[in-house]
């Protein structure tokens, strides 16, 4: 290097955070818009990087809103939409295609079929255990677990022999016996498997999707692409997606958006929920015994470590969406969920910084009341033009009641959930049959499948009824 020259600085990443009270979704374009849009293609020329297809809906309808807002009056029709791609699913090479280029990754294998997989896993246990493992649903359901935890070590980078460390045996304690007699089950499993993937030429779906996310990395490292990418809403904390997203808020027209990321949390208190992945000396465990994994932040911590980035480096996105909610809520959330040692101050607070504004408390003397109650609400809500009301609730018999309560009114629920398959025409049909199959044509069963809607459908409905109610009077005798 000539003497005097400067060594070139890496990149500042451009890292964001949008608080909790301001809607993620609708925020995320109020930003995007002014910084990436451009008079012709509009946003065409952007790539987001999202973490699931429910957040691919949500942004899109919320680009829809945004459009339909800042158009009233200009005649505007159109919107030209960024692609938009899925990292948080495993399933990449249909939801990324060419953005990963698996074309140009071939030393890559392909991903095992996962029904396969499962199969196989307990053929393997059977081969292992013998009669011991069980039959039936009880050893396809051990056979999804041991999947589903080959799964979470490919994707945490975790090597399987890791499981039978010191450290881990002495975290287990007195379940260590237990805890090693089952990991060497899992270990044989595994091994018969991976030997079977080696033959098959094959990898898992996690392993595939880390190769992919290095392979970009290093690929979007060496050429950086012409066109701007952001990653938005992902808070997957795998180390490889982490390496990749350090990658993107490096690029020149790259960002990392993260969703809920509270800047505002007291140092001392950020401290407090523990390593998260970085710890304080070399050969320390990445976890420490007392982290607090159970807070809402500390996966966001866990995230930026693993992508070597401090909190200090985030700024705040610089615009807030058509929903915003007051900031005092977003401050009331974080109080409320203080770590253990930090939430002695909670006596000492404020009360505007205790209380959620706009939050009531309803009690129901039962579940049809609450139902009732709650459709009520929803209706008044939408009584004010272009406002949208969102039920979140694990109670899936709670959202059918309000969903049934809002059709009396003729309201059209959009139920994210979707629809239970026995609840379904189609579904109800095959169960049926299924039933008369199981009770060797019981007349119950066979009647009730006469007389469904998609038996015996078409121009000869009538005809096919008349003949089913002949038959129903016949097998109820005299």
């Amino acid at each position: 290097m000539p003497e005097g020259s400067r060594a070139p600085t890496a990149p500042s990443p451009s890292v964001y955070a949008i608080a909790a009270h301001r809607g993620f979704a609708d925020a995320l374009v109020a930003g995007l818009v002014p910084r990436y849009a451009d008079p012709v293609l509009g946003l065409a020329r952007l790539t987001l990087l999202l973490p699931s297809r429910r957040t691919v809906r949500t942004v899109t309808e919320a680009f829809v809103r945004h459009a339909g807002e800042t158009s009233e009056g200009d005649g505007a029709t159109g919107l030209l939409l960024p692609r938009m791609a899925v990292v948080g699913d495993l399933d990449l090479d249909e939801t990324l295609g060419p953005l990963l280029d698996p074309l140009g990754a071939a030393d890559i294998p392909p991903a095992c079929d996962p029904t396969h997989r499962w199969l196989r896993l307990a053929h393997y246990l059977r081969e292992v255990e013998g009669a011991e493992a069980g039959k039936g649903p009880a050893l396809l359901r051990r056979a999804w677990e041991i999947g589903r935890t080959m799964d979470r070590l490919l994707v945490e980078g975790i090597a399987p022999i890791d499981l039978m460390s010191e450290d881990v045996i002495a975290i287990v304690g007195d379940l260590a016996g237990h805890w090693a007699n089952n990991t060497r089950t899992f270990l044989k499993v595994q091994q018969y498997w991976i030997a079977e993937m080696a033959r098959r030429g094959e990898i898992d779906a996690p392993e595939r999707r880390n190769r992919l996310f290095e392979h970009t990395a290093r690929r979007w490292s060496e050429a950086p692409p012409a066109y701007p990418i952001v990653a938005a809403g992902v808070t997957s904390a795998s180390p490889a997606l982490a390496r990749l997203l350090r990658v993107v808020s490096e690029l020149e027209h790259g960002a990392v958006v993260l969703p809920d990321l509270d800047l505002t949390l007291d140092t001392a208190v950020w401290d407090e929920l523990g390593t998260a992945g970085a710890p304080e000396e070399a050969g320390d465990p990445p976890f420490g015994r007392h982290d607090a994994v159970t807070h809402p932040q500390y996966h966001l911590k866990l995230l930026l470590n693993r992508m070597g980035i401090a909190r200090g480096e985030v700024r705040p996105w610089h615009r807030s969406g058509l929903a915003a909610g007051p900031s005092e809520r977003s401050r009331a959330i974080s109080n409320l969920f203080l770590p253990p040692r930090a939430s002695a101050a909670w006596v000492r607070l404020k009360p505007e910084q205790r209380r959620l504004s706009d939050v009531r408390l309803m009690e129901s003397a039962h579940p049809g009341a609450e139902a009732q109650a709650i459709a009520l609400l929803i209706r008044e809500a939408l009584e004010v033009p272009e406002r949208r009301v969102a039920l979140v609730t694990p109670d899936r018999g709670l959202a059918g009641r309000v969903v049934a309560h809002l059709e009396r009114w003729g309201i059209e629920a959009d139920d994210t959930a979707g629809q239970p398959l026995p609840q379904s025409p189609a579904g109800r049909l095959f169960l049926l049959l299924a039933q008369v199959l199981a009770e060797q044509g019981a007349p119950i069963p066979l009647v009730a499948l006469l007389t469904h809607p998609l038996a015996g459908s078409g121009e000869g409905r009538a005809r096919w009824l008349e003949a089913a109610r002949k038959l129903d009077l016949a097998l109820r005798g005299p």
